[in-house]
């Protein structure tokens, strides 16, 4: 593979966020139009293996062995984005938990620690009540 270059690498994530936005279609296959007759878009969810397939990766975990800083700084802004739209999607009743689980597959800072315990023994906090 060629060296990735900055511009390289907002060139080729510009058209993969632009090939996220796709023509409604019916169950016949037909555009779906509004009464205007302008094409209604969906936008299908980006994900961190497109932004890696993309920018020409083998695989997701090149994306954190880029040395470029700037290119690095694109790709970052990039994967912020898919995380943006994977937040979005926690409002919505329908898609929370799938949203929750994609960004603690994919992003560390969503990731729930798991509690731990006081060292003294006790239950914590609330260990008057559960007497």
């Amino acid at each position: 593979m060629k060296k990735l270059t900055e511009q390289k690498a907002r060139r080729s994530l510009r058209a993969y966020f632009a090939s996220r936005r796709v023509e409604k279609r019916g169950q016949g296959g037909e555009v779906i139009v509004d009464r205007n007759g302008e094409v209604l878009y969906e936008e299908k969810p980006s994900t961190v293996s497109g932004v890696a397939l993309a920018l020409g990766f083998a695989d997701r975990e090149e994306l954190g062995r880029i040395k470029d800083k700037k290119v690095k700084a694109v790709v970052d802004r990039a994967l912020l984005k898919v995380e943006e739209s994977a937040e979005e999607r926690l409002f919505a009743k329908d898609t929370f938990n799938g949203a929750k689980l994609f960004l603690a597959v994919n992003f560390e800072r969503w990731r729930d620690e798991a509690p731990t315990e006081p060292e003294d023994g006790t239950l914590g906090v609330c260990s008057i009540w559960a007497e």
